[in-house]
């Protein structure tokens, strides 16, 4: 009986490219927000995402839709900001099962929501319960948000409230990248509205 041979090569790509595909092989951000007034609803399509933390209790996450390119270059301060949405979400207690309390009013981190449009900025902020599914120390954290809570903190006077109050839900997997995540903390900040509060 004549034996033929295996050809491996194949089905190794085969393998590495459903690889490829699988979940746990690619960063991925689903937020939707619901407005709780008009039935309004937004789902930001954020293509870019980072994370940093200082410990598995304290993590903070950065996703937007504005490239990372836009975050390396120093602002120009006479120029409005690049038109997008930047949500921060900061983490401040990881839940233990069986020891922190999942209820409809717990909350383990807080939520900013920075909307830039033609020159018209909004801050929303809130807060919600995040379950995490993953280390922080991994180098890629996921989790979820089943309903977090928003509304308008601070706006310039040209802003449209679209939303009002709001809720938040999150599914998220997200890289480490301190470097990244550091930058759009900073740009956040800088383009934040300081006055016009809602």
């Amino acid at each position: 009986m004549t034996r033929r041979p295996i050809r491996t090569l194949p089905i190794v790509a085969a393998l590495l490219g459903l690889a490829a595909l699988l979940p746990g092989c690619s960063t991925h951000a689903s937020v939707r927000m619901r407005s709780q007034t008009n039935g309004a609803v937004l789902s930001p399509g954020f293509s870019t995402t980072a994370y940093t933390f200082s410990d598995e209790n304290t993590v903070d996450l950065y996703l937007t839709d504005i490239p990372a390119d836009a975050f390396q270059t120093p602002p120009d301060p006479s120029a409005d900001p690049p038109a997008g949405q930047i949500l921060h979400i900061h983490m401040f207690i990881r839940p233990s099962p069986g020891k922190t309390p999942i209820e409809p009013q717990a909350a383990n981190c807080s939520i900013r929501h920075l909307v830039l449009a033609d020159g018209a900025t909004g801050v929303y902020g809130g807060g919600g319960f995040l379950l995490p599914s993953s280390s922080a120390k991994s180098g890629t954290f996921s989790g979820t948000i089943s309903e977090g809570t928003l509304r308008l903190q601070a706006a310039t006077p040209n802003f449209n409230d679209a939303l009002g109050p709001s809720n938040l839900r999150a599914n998220f997997r997200i890289h480490e990248d301190r470097d990244l995540a550091n930058l759009i903390a900073r740009r956040f900040e800088e383009w934040i509205p300081r006055s016009g509060s809602e």
